[in-house]
């Protein structure tokens, strides 16, 4: 009997919900919290061509992508831009900005450890995972499953075989 509950138990907080509610109770750093500043994924990648590295250090060689700070928008935005009404609400904004306006917001679990650079090496691009510019901006980045980490990492999707080891992204 004791053996049917841990099984129970175990398929419960393996399960997706449970998991999910572990990581809130336990890793409440990983709700969601809205940034400062408005950002426009499309205009900055599909538009004018900037790559998703110029402003998320690190998504190419390090752990993480990291989140832009003010300083790198100003790089370009410190620039004369159209002279619209939008980019002088954009430009009272960056003013009135922390000095780190945007806020991280994982698609992963708090307890999974997903190293960025490793991917990229992989020629994962950013899209796999994050989805379009356009899906990005409407809020519709895709949810990351496990299933897909594990399609990925048996070779299944067109990259490398790579580690299954659970203890190798789980911590």
């Amino acid at each position: 009997m004791k053996r049917k509950v841990k099984y129970l138990l175990c398929l419960i907080l393996v399960g997706g919900t449970g998991l999910l509610l572990w990581d809130l109770l336990v890793y409440p750093e990983s709700l969601h919290v809205p940034s400062a500043i408005s950002f426009d994924h499309e205009k900055h990648g599909e538009n004018i061509g900037v790559d998703c590295a110029k402003c998320h250090g690190g998504a190419e060689t390090g752990m993480r992508a990291l989140m832009p700070a003010k300083s790198d928008c100003m790089d370009c935005h410190n620039l004369p831009l159209t002279g619209t009404a939008e980019d002088e609400k954009l430009q009272e904004a960056l003013k009135n900005a922390s000095d780190f306006p945007f806020r991280f917001t994982s698609l992963l679990p708090a307890n999974v450890i997903f190293p960025h650079g490793l991917h990229t090496k992989a020629g994962v691009t950013c899209e796999t995972c994050h989805g379009s510019a356009k899906e990005i901006n409407a809020g519709k980045r895709p949810i990351v499953r496990m299933e897909d980490c594990m399609d990925c990492h048996r070779g299944n999707r067109g990259f490398p075989k790579a580690s299954t080891d659970c203890a190798r992204c789980h911590r």
